[in-house]
């Protein structure tokens, strides 16, 4: 059985290249993470969006998490090709990193997917950061999503999904393929994170205003143990012609042969274990030297 847990997907610097160039790609960005959301069942604590790349703490099965990460990069992809010349040398390849049960790691990687605008120099707060969920967290009362100011600051009507002509609901959702339920809410061309976004599963990590509060205010420490963390679970990328004589080499003792295509894909995921477990061969390294859709390979390996 394919239990849920929390998950983190980001990409490192080298793995992400004009991610976002303009507004418009930052709308797109905002819209497509809903959509994947909408289409794969995965629930979407939070995130935030940033011009190199995005964080998204994400809860749901490894199956669905795994399909939410190639539905998200390809569909941001196609988004790239259709609206600049030649692709404009986008690059998105992310990881999708398994929290575990460690409650105050949790808690860190929860706060780091909406702080980065902050972090990375914005002159903004994550309460009040467009591109991400920090503004919707331990709020009291009544108050208006900053999704709702246009860019004069007029507060403005959400409308049905439903509602839009066709050409108008493909324009937000930037898929021919793939849409969103009619009841969801626009508003000034965006899919309204109120749609989808667990708020109460965020809260419950923290459980107190005052416990999220101390997270908030990030140390040094708590930094980079997350992404010593993350660096253990992403593996080490070898050079190409290294993975690849370290897999003909593994499958040469298992299987007698060093041409993994000549296994069938049980083989070849037990290939990947061997590969994982004694030369700690990144997933997309596994899924390139062992002949595998990376997808699958996320969903076996650990």
């Amino acid at each position: 059985m394919d239990p849920f847990q929390y998950f983190h997907y980001c990409a490192k610097g080298a793995d992400a290249r004009n991610f976002i160039l303009c507004n418009a790609d930052f709308k797109a960005v905002f819209n497509i993470i809903a959509l994947c959301a909408a289409v794969t069942g995965v629930t979407v604590v939070s995130f935030s969006i940033e011009d190199s790349h995005p964080h998204i703490l994400l809860f749901g099965t490894l199956a669905r998490c795994a399909r939410f990460k190639v539905l998200f990069e390809s569909i941001c992809r196609h988004y790239a090709a259709d609206t600049r010349k030649g692709g404009a040398g986008f690059l998105l390849r992310g990881e999708l990193y398994s929290i575990g049960e460690d409650l105050a790691y949790l808690r860190n990687v929860a706060v780091y997917t909406i702080i980065q605008a902050t972090k990375d120099g914005k002159w903004i707060m994550p309460y009040d950061y467009k591109w991400g969920t920090g503004s919707m967290y331990f709020r009291g009362g009544f108050y208006t999503p900053v999704w709702l100011f246009d860019d004069e600051g007029i507060v403005r009507e959400p409308v049905r999904f439903g509602s839009l002509s066709a050409k108008e609901r493909q324009r937000i959702v930037h898929s021919r393929q793939y849409t969103i339920p009619d009841d969801w809410l626009i508003c000034n061309g965006l899919i309204l994170p109120s749609n989808y976004i667990d708020v109460g599963r965020f809260e419950s990590i923290y459980k107190t205003p005052n416990c999220f509060r101390v997270f908030l205010s990030s140390t040094r420490s708590r930094e980079e143990e997350m992404l010593t963390r993350m660096a253990e679970e992403r593996g080490v990328a070898l050079e190409d012609g290294e993975a690849r004589s370290c897999c003909g080499d593994e499958c040469k003792v298992l299987f007698g042969t060093r041409d993994p295509r000549r296994l069938n894909a049980m083989q070849r995921i037990e290939l990947a274990r061997v590969l994982r477990r004694k030369h700690h061969l990144t997933r997309r390294q596994l899924a390139t030297v062992v002949r595998l859709p990376e997808e699958e390979i996320r969903q076996w390996i650990p």
